[in-house]
């Protein structure tokens, strides 16, 4: 009789809460994905710098609104974002795409210039140049042009090829906000050519005549007194062998003599060409390399898409 006093409420509650949820149906929740708003977060985060983040709400933009008129934008900021986490490979690709899409808009020239600075970011000063003159040929009615100039300007320079980057410099347009810092640069340049430098020839000459000296006239003294003191043991040792008829032990400090004096020679040639390339490094590092190239690129006010999501 218990059993059945439990089991009747239990029954009656069980019945009006099937009731209630006939009357009152659950509500699905919704999000709403407006392609406008996903494209300005994503922008927003590149912009904060959180670049890794910014790459997957592009890329979550791109595929929800496929055909919407900011997809190439899109993909050019993601090789942006690429570019800037270093990621020099991936961010070509995005900006080839990008190239590939539009080849004569703005944002593909921009591409273009960012193609040649990936290279020249890496340090592939060749690959670099051969981007920069096709932007130069490409787009000269964009400021990417100007950009191009400045920076053929600089790999003209890092190959010491002074006279070509001051011809570089002078081309950016008056206009250009790369004027003023162009002009200067095209001047400066020209001192590359005047640089104080040590003659290779002289170096290995000198270290012919008396081992050392060779370095000692690259200003590289400690390692001139190492060699004079080890060339001049060998050569002593080498003739004492000989005056006390040890033929044998003469030959082997000659001919280990002569592998010293050989490398003394090189040496000093290699000390040269160092201190030259670091003359010239200096020089360059005194130009502020200054580049505030404007990557972005802005949305223009549109319709945007929207997509539903229900859970």
């Amino acid at each position: 009789m218990l059993r059945h006093r439990v089991i009747l409420p239990l029954a009656l509650i069980g019945g009006m809460f099937i009731l209630v949820l006939k009357a009152y149906p659950v509500v699905a929740g919704e999000i709403i994905l407006v392609s406008s708003d996903q494209f300005d977060y994503a922008n927003r985060l590149m912009e904060d710098g959180n670049h890794t983040l910014a790459i997957g709400e592009f890329e979550r933009f791109i595929h929800f609104f496929p055909q919407d008129t900011n997809v190439t934008k899109a993909r050019y900021l993601i090789g942006v974002c690429r570019l800037k986490n270093h990621n020099h490979d991936a961010a070509r690709d995005n900006f080839f795409q990008v190239i590939e899409a539009d080849p004569k808009s703005n944002v593909a020239g921009k591409a273009f210039f960012l193609v040649g600075e990936s290279y020249y970011q890496q340090g592939v000063f060749q690959e670099a140049e051969k981007y920069f003159r096709q932007v130069i040929e490409r787009y000269p009615h964009l400021e990417s042009k100007n950009a191009a100039l400045y920076r053929l300007g600089w790999t003209k320079m890092n190959a010491d090829m002074w006279q070509e980057a001051s011809l570089a410099f002078n081309r950016v347009d008056t206009e250009s906000r790369y004027h003023e810092r162009s002009r200067q640069l095209a001047q400066k340049s020209l001192m590359g050519e005047m640089l104080p430098q040590k003659s290779p020839g002289l170096a290995g000459s000198l270290a012919a005549v008396v081992p050392g000296l060779g370095h000692v006239y690259v200003s590289r003294y400690r390692d001139g007194v190492i060699a004079f003191l080890i060339n001049g043991l060998f050569i002593w040792g080498a003739i004492e062998s000989f005056d006390e008829d040890h033929e044998a032990m003469g030959t082997i400090l000659t001919l280990l003599e002569i592998g010293w004096y050989g490398g003394n020679i090189y040496s000093a040639v290699n000390a040269a060409h160092k201190h030259n390339r670091k003359v010239r490094d200096d020089f360059r590092r005194g130009l502020k390399e200054e580049l505030s190239f404007d990557l972005l690129v802005s949305r223009k006010d549109h319709i945007g898409l929207a997509l539903t999501f229900r859970f």
